[in-house]
């Protein structure tokens, strides 16, 4: 059976978490740690500097429950130490249901969603649900949307916060379930101090900017649907790391990596040369600095060690199909870094490697094909592959020739770094 840690952030004895909790009980193992009073609006905030107190509650529906003087968050990782204590690790952790909405820029705020996202950095999959509004009593429809969740969840997987909102309505007139995104900053909502008396203010919401595209949560929640949203809780932003590294190494050229990957390289002609050439190409990109995206196949293996040992700061692209171009985080990672020159390297030469060549070219780059760090399956595809790519304007060389390039632009200690893994 699933195990599954319940929270919220109105309190351990709130009657969405009363309800939630004896539903997921139908499915699951049920753990709960809430807090002891109202933590609405407290986000992701821990407590430091002061104890906090736990006590542990009766609750038919759960294993074991708690009651946790602090914040959601507190909550959550109190739940996730306490069971780990025992040898058990959750497969959930399920937030709510919270009375009032939580869309839109809530997800700053939200001590509900706050707390599904200190699951999910702590890598167990987590759900937020609430209902709109803060007397809620039509529990039935997002209760029923719980096997649904579920996988959903398992699709999203722990990295992303599947956040739930329904309408406080009838379940019969809830018109249906919408997957759509949380609103952005500033649309539906946005909160403002209002004066109460002297030196004294209250919080509140005010409306702000709504476009009528149905586009977002708040939008179709009005209209009478849940929603579904996806809640990234990555801290990353590849596209920016590309563009000020940029800012301050060596961005004239890109380095990019494809398909070396376990399956592929198991196939291709002279393996271990490849591996062994691809390896010293990644390690020697990686000690200069260059911008390095590696492009791979889905499906086909992780990367070769001797790549992924030395590239832990390049960006992954994972698509489809044989064009690299295929996959728009390809256009916007390329677009990212301020270089005029490509250096590629991996397998397939007479389709990937090639195919993301020419897409370089098409773009206005310069091409340079480091060619001992190619592969292909066969030796006539690999030279027919290299007489197109000369034919189309790529310039082929040895990959040494051109990191040496590189290099000598580099600080000393770094040339004789680079010498030293050309020599290893």
């Amino acid at each position: 059976m699933i195990r599954i840690l319940v929270t919220n952030d109105d309190g351990i004895d709130a009657p969405g978490l009363q309800v939630l909790a004896a539903k997921l009980a139908e499915h699951a193992e049920v753990y709960v740690a809430a807090p002891a009073t109202q933590q609405s609006g407290k986000s992701q905030s821990i407590t430091f500097w002061h104890s906090v107190g736990v006590k542990k509650r009766e609750m038919d529906c759960a294993v074991e429950a708690y009651a946790v003087d602090g914040t959601p968050a507190d909550c959550v990782i109190w739940g996730l130490g306490m069971l780990a204590s025992k040898g058990i690790r959750p497969d959930y952790v399920f937030s709510g249901i919270n009375m009032g909405p939580n869309m839109g820029l809530a997800a700053y705020y939200s001590g509900t969603i706050a707390a599904a996202r200190e699951g999910a950095i702590n890598g167990v999959k987590s759900v937020a649900l609430s209902l709109c509004s803060h007397e809620a009593v039509h529990y039935d429809y997002i209760l029923g949307m719980i096997p649904q969740i579920l996988e959903m969840s398992d699709a999203a997987g722990p990295a992303t916060i599947v956040s739930v909102n329904a309408p406080e309505i009838p379940s019969w007139e809830v018109k249906g379930v919408r997957v759509v995104p949380a609103a952005p900053y500033g649309y539906g909502e946005y909160f403002v101090f209002k004066k109460l008396r002297d030196d004294h203010y209250l919080m509140e919401p005010a409306p702000a900017r709504r476009d009528g595209e149905m586009r977002y949560d708040y939008d179709w929640v009005e209209a009478g649907y849940a929603t579904i949203s996806p809640i990234p809780t990555g801290i990353q932003d590849p596209q920016a790391l590309m563009r000020l590294r940029g800012q301050t190494e060596s961005s004239e050229y890109l380095a990019v990596i494809v398909d070396a990957q376990e399956t592929i390289a198991g196939e291709v002609k002279k393996a271990d040369k490849f591996r062994r050439n691809v390896g010293k190409f990644a390690h020697c990109m990686s000690r200069m600095g260059i911008p390095t995206i590696i492009c791979e196949t889905y499906g086909q293996g992780n990367t070769i060690e001797e790549v992924s040992a030395f590239a832990k700061e390049a960006e992954t692209v994972e698509r489809q199909m044989p064009d690299p171009w295929s996959s728009p985080e390809m256009e916007r990672l390329a677009g990212a870094v301020d270089a005029e020159r490509v250096v590629i390297a991996g397998a397939l030469t007479n389709v990937a490697v090639k195919d993301a060549a020419f897409g370089f070219l098409s773009r206005g780059f310069s091409v340079t094909i480091a060619e001992d760090c190619c592969a292909a399956t066969s030796k006539q595809n690999r030279k027919l592959a290299a007489e197109e790519l000369r034919a189309a304007g790529c310039n082929l060389c040895s990959s040494e020739s051109v990191i040496m390039e590189l290099a000598s632009c580099c600080t000393k200690q770094v040339l004789d770094a680079v010498r030293e893994i050309l020599c290893a």
